[in-house]
């Protein structure tokens, strides 16, 4: 497709911006220097907006420019198809769930505790890295969606840096930091989900996984599914209406 080539290195560039800011600011030498003078809380939700803007414009991107760049396949038409899809991205709101075990001062809503460890319970149970999990889960089930080679260029470059980001900077401060304890943890548990629960390494408690986190995601998961249709995908449809619409105003 004409100018298809265009739209691969745009989504390469906004995937770039993305992993660049993500991973500049957590950075121990510039982070060490601005977290004192911003306070713990502003550095973090300055970081936070910056990550998940970036990530959305990537995303939007993709979304709207998906159909203008070759298929690789077109899966919508089968029954089995829509239940798989909601599957794949319920169970991916599900382990984003784990976000509540971080508590406020995850998104810089609160100081972080004084006496925060490694976290080895809840979700941390089912798999070494709910919130990449939960990264993968979405776009693997949009991937699906889209089919188009912008979307398999998306999920690639992601992955690329969620696994880069494991092995590069998160693994390696974690080390750092907790030692002996960190590979204690890694012979308990696992990177792929629910592997160490089936082998009998560990076992969930009842108070492992709030309940209130299950049943909001379940109830998200339907919300975002029935607005994913109404909303997003009618939008992406008709932005280019409106740029053309706006081109033509006086």
């Amino acid at each position: 497709m004409p100018g298809s080539t265009s739209l691969h290195i745009e989504l390469t560039l906004s995937v770039l911006a993305f992993a660049l800011w993500s991973s500049l600011w957590p950075r121990a030498a510039i982070k060490g220097r601005l977290e004192p003078k911003l306070g713990f809380r502003a550095y973090r939700i300055f970081y936070n907006i910056g990550t998940i803007a970036l990530f959305c414009t990537s995303f939007a991107f993709l979304a709207q420019h998906s159909d203008q760049t070759p298929r690789l396949w077109d899966l919508r038409g089968y029954p089995w198809f829509r239940p798989l899809i909601y599957f794949i991205e319920g169970l991916g709101v599900f382990f984003l769930s784990a976000s509540v075990q971080l508590g406020l001062s995850f998104w810089g809503l609160a100081d972080p505790p004084p006496d925060r460890g490694l976290q080895t319970g809840g979700f941390y149970k089912i798999t070494r890295h709910p919130l990449y999990w939960s990264v993968f889960c979405l776009l693997f089930g949009h991937l699906l969606v889209f089919g188009s080679t912008l979307a398999l260029l998306y999920f690639v470059l992601m992955e690329l840096y969620n696994v880069v980001g494991v092995i590069a900077f998160e693994n390696r401060a974690l080390a750092a930091r907790f030692g002996r304890a960190l590979d204690d943890f890694h012979r308990q548990s696992s990177t792929i989900p629910f592997w160490s629960l089936i082998r009998g390494r560990v076992s969930l408690g009842r108070n492992d996984l709030p309940r209130f986190a299950i049943a909001g995601s379940v109830v998200f998961t339907f919300l975002v599914a029935w607005l994913h249709d109404l909303v997003l995908v009618r939008l992406m449809h008709e932005l280019p209406t409106l740029a053309s619409l706006g081109g033509a105003l006086p």
